[in-house]
């Protein structure tokens, strides 16, 4: 089996970190999946949904919502369905193995 995704929780203070740091390990998910190394791709989709409730703990000091005026509450909604889909794919993988 190939290599074995090190997926490490990095300190979330903002929006446009987190968005990166997803991208990222959502990329690296799928080049899993397409490797056939599932159990590694669940840990990177695992790690967003980690990074997403770090996030969330600490929205309410992200200087950039705060300059952006965005609703942290409208955000939040936003990020539970987006952790919501990362769980059903987990469970789908899951379901599969």
């Amino acid at each position: 089996m190939g290599e074995i995704a090190l997926t490490q929780t990095k300190e979330t203070n903002d929006l446009l970190t987190l968005i990166g740091v997803a991208i990222e390990q959502l990329r690296q998910s799928i080049e899993l999946f397409e490797a056939s190394s599932r159990t590694e791709g669940v840990v990177c989709l695992s790690a967003v949904i980690h990074e997403i409730d770090a996030y969330m703990d600490r929205a309410e000091d992200d200087p950039l919502l705060q300059l952006a005026h965005m609703d942290a509450s409208n955000l939040a909604s936003d990020l539970t369905h987006i952790k919501n889909d990362l769980v059903a794919v987990i469970d789908q993988v899951d379901a599969v193995s």
